[in-house]
């Protein structure tokens, strides 16, 4: 898909970004009770912008994001402290010249997946969950003429990460919020 973008582009570009994950997950099933609180962490990549017109492209990135929760286990304080390769493919409205709209799905690939427990202890879970995260992303961002721009997004997790157990009925679910700084290295795109 794009491949064929770019055959009909007026331009294309693309840079780098890094920025703060606000990150939480959502537990439900049978006799789950878990209170989680946000997890912060941090993302990295790089994005593409594929232009059509002035106004309308397509924006693939490819980023390195520390997701996760924190929870109370039992009166003690826990981590899930996951690690995702998270490919997004947004679609993206310019409304003017610095400031854009965006949204699109998003696949997320689990790197490492671990819980810690509040004496820094790790152990990892990584055959507990799911291999692949599918969600939604949304959000909008500010790019000035020089090529550094600031956004803002919030990822909402569409399908279970928890990995099917015959005895036991839970699911959960990714949600973040990102705020990034990027810079366009290549291209004149905005």
């Amino acid at each position: 898909m794009v491949f064929a973008a770019c055959s009909f582009a007026q331009g294309i570009s693309g840079g780098v970004k890094a920025g703060m994950n606000l990150a939480n997950q959502k537990y439900t099933g049978d006799g789950i009770s878990l209170d989680t609180k946000v997890k912060p962490g941090l993302h990295a990549g790089v994005f593409f912008l594929i232009l059509f017109n002035e106004k309308m492209g397509i924006q693939p990135e490819v980023l390195y994001s520390m997701q996760g929760a924190k929870w109370d286990f039992g009166g003690d304080d826990a981590k899930f402290k996951f690690n995702y390769i998270n490919i997004p493919v947004l679609f993206r409205y310019n409304i003017t010249e610095l400031i854009s709209v965006h949204a699109g799905p998003q696949i997320g690939i689990l790197a490492s997946a671990k819980l810690e427990d509040e004496d820094g202890d790790e152990e990892d879970i990584k055959d507990d969950f799911k291999g692949m995260d599918f969600g939604g992303a949304f959000g909008a961002e500010v790019e000035l003429p020089s090529g550094l721009g600031f956004g803002a997004r919030y990822i909402v997790g569409l399908s279970n990460i928890v990995e099917d157990q015959p005895d036991f009925d839970e699911e959960g679910k990714n949600n973040t919020v990102q705020l990034y700084v990027k810079y366009r290295v290549f291209g004149g795109a905005k």
